[in-house]
């Protein structure tokens, strides 16, 4: 009988596993193979059966708790692809301080097929019914022959997977499993020898600017021969970072109503970017800082501020520090999230405003709302107007985050009944009431006197709308709205504006390809601030071409040029290649696509290296 038990407790534990990680496949990969089942079983069923191998009398209590930590951990994976589109490391899942940012959209996320994920668990439940009094010796030569094999097959797998260089999680994961990919992940992470990194003194000082910018397509010039160098000298700078802000809205209306009123009256002294691409990686909004203020590529599948060592950056915030700038920026959130303590200091902010001076009122979603937050700030820029210093604001707004609902005070659009409460509807609600404060701190420069002598630059982190949270009836919605179906395009395109008062004279509307990655060169510029410094972006007013890769949300090796949109292969879709103008899908052009993914890598290798210089864990410099 106890043999008979022991086996019945080792063939239900083999079934339910197998079982368990055949749906986890499905679910993030849409993959039946049995071969990779095989691959990606193993190493699932070394915890279960270490128990079985060791605990001698009734097993079952510890499979149970090992069985719900697994469905736990496959829930939390399944539903951060629902929501990203994309396959989370380790890192994500670690970031617990972070939970808060998903919690509210979980209703969009959640399937009633996620319940086979603790089915499992009900079956031991009940076999603890049935065995509670037999004695389960576990230590059986069958469970032996399991663990042995689950162990061997696992380290062959990651010896493997070791030796690969990861660029895309989703891929590694789909052909190899998804906890080895993470443990190669994290060994390579750590482990790797140091040497296999590019020696960034030496890149430093072999580093040519106009190599890159023809790489790019384009013909070098210094930037002080750019037309368009100095033509803001002097002015103060306020950038506006619009939380999941996508171009689209600008200009758009729906119900006969302007979505963005306020930045829309700007535009008549603006020059308008309309594309330009979000690049975050992993680290989101902090990614965003980054390129912003760094015009470097972020790391991508970690958060860049996870890097950072606390060595100070070339970084436009320290141009503006030395022209006697006085630079101070402010975001209503804990300065710890996305390590920011850590990043600011390292760009060379002079002031930090986070949660601990701005106000804790009138709470919207994750914090104060953005009408709190622009009279902070409009207080803190009477102060500098008083002084009489010229100052650099980076401000960013926090109300228009996903799940995008707003109290009903502050909608200040009427929506067509079938946007009412869609999440199309919801987010249209929250960028109109973001736009309205943004008008507000607009008013606030011009009552102050220095609207007429400012830079004001206007764009957008991330995008908003994408993900499971999109139904097909939002799809719908956006399609409407749009005139068009909602691509891919659409949801990276991000606004870049900028606002010269009395040397803007005219809506201009420009068409140059660009990046996150190009704001500080072409922002620099027009403040008449030569960058002496590598950077990988490029001055937006002078270069029409560009290449512009995007880690984490496209996979490795994807590019957007000029003219095509180029998406590499995932664990779901093929290659896919875009003609970008109306993003009509177009046969694939092996030699062109290889010449542009080799171009792409390169700009991106370098971009790591001179990152390593100055605040990579992995520096050789800090080594020495």
């Amino acid at each position: 009988m106890k043999n008979r038990s022991t086996l019945l407790i080792t063939v239900t534990t083999l079934i339910m596993v197998i079982t368990k990680v055949f749906y986890f496949r499905y679910e993030l990969f849409d993959d039946m193979s049995l071969i990779n089942l095989f691959r990606e079983s193993f190493i699932w069923l070394i915890p279960y059966f270490l128990v079985l191998l060791f605990i001698k009398k009734h097993p079952i209590p510890y499979l149970i708790s090992i069985n719900l930590l697994t469905s736990i951990l496959m829930l939390l994976v399944t539903w951060y692809e629902r929501y990203f589109l994309i396959v989370p490391s380790y890192y994500d899942l670690s970031q617990t301080n972070q939970a808060g940012s998903i919690v509210e959209i979980l209703p969009y996320l959640y399937a009633y097929t996620d319940l086979l994920y603790f089915i499992d668990t009900l079956i031991l439940v009940v076999a603890i019914a049935i065995f509670k009094k037999m004695e389960t010796p576990t230590a059986t030569r069958l469970n032996t022959i399991i663990i042995t094999a689950s162990v061997v097959f696992s380290i062959i797998i990651q010896s493997i997977t070791y030796n690969e260089t990861i660029y895309d999680i989703s891929v590694s994961s789909k052909k190899y499993g998804y906890l080895n990919t993470q443990i190669s992940q994290m060994m390579q992470r750590n482990l790797r020898n140091k040497d296999e990194f590019i020696e960034a003194s030496e890149l430093t000082e072999e580093f040519d600017y106009s190599e890159i910018i023809e790489l790019k397509n384009n013909k070098y010039l210094p930037d002080i021969e750019h037309k368009s160098f100095g033509l803001a000298k002097d002015r103060h700078l306020f950038v506006i970072q619009v939380e999941s802000m996508q171009e689209f809205v600008v200009g758009e209306k729906i119900n006969n109503q302007e979505i963005t009123p306020n930045i829309n009256k700007l535009l008549g002294e603006s020059t308008e970017f309309t594309n330009v691409f979000q690049q975050i990686g992993a680290g989101n909004t902090s990614d965003s800082e980054w390129l912003l203020h760094t015009a470097l590529y972020p790391k991508g599948l970690e958060p860049t501020v996870n890097f950072l060592t606390g060595k100070s950056y070339p970084s436009m915030v320290n141009y503006l520090n030395e022209a006697e700038y006085k630079s101070m920026t402010f975001h209503a959130d804990e300065i710890t999230y996305w390590n920011r303590d850590v990043l600011y200091p390292v760009l060379g902010f002079q002031d930090v405003f986070t949660d601990k001076e701005i106000p804790n009122k009138d709470i919207i979603g994750f914090g104060p709302s953005d009408s709190i937050l622009i009279d902070f700030v409009t207080e803190r820029v009477k102060e500098k107007v008083i002084q009489n210093e010229r100052m650099y604001a980076n401000i960013m707004t926090l109300t228009s985050h996903t799940p995008f609902k707003m109290p009903a005070k502050d909608e200040l659009l009427t929506l067509p009944d079938t946007y009412e409460g869609s999440y199309v509807g919801n987010y249209l609600q929250s960028v109109r009431y973001t736009d309205e404060q943004i008008g507000r701190f607009i008013q606030n420069l011009k009552d102050q006197g220095i609207y007429e002598n400012s830079v004001i630059a206007i764009f957008g982190d991330h995008s908003g709308l994408h993900g499971r949270p999109m139904t097909t009836e939002d799809n719908k919605l956006m399609a409407k709205l749009l005139g068009k179906p909602y691509s891919l395009k659409d949801r990276f395109t991000m606004p870049f504006i900028i606002t010269v008062p009395g040397v803007f004279k005219n809506h201009t509307i420009n068409t140059n390809l660009g990046g996150q990655i190009d704001m500080m060169p072409t922002l620099l510029n027009l403040l008449g601030i030569e960058i002496k410094t590598p950077i990988l972006g490029q001055n937006l007013f002078q270069y029409k071409n560009n290449l512009l890769g995007m880690r984490y949300y496209l996979p490795a090796g994807s590019f957007i040029n000029n003219d095509h949109f180029y998406i590499a292969e995932n664990a779901r879709f093929p290659k896919r290649f875009y003609d970008i103008e109306g993003m009509k899908r177009i046969d694939l052009d092996l030699p062109y696509i290889d010449k542009n993914t080799i171009n792409i890598q390169e700009i991106l290798n370098m971009s790591d290296g001179l990152m390593d210089q100055y605040t990579s864990k992995e520096s050789q410099i800090d080594k020495k």
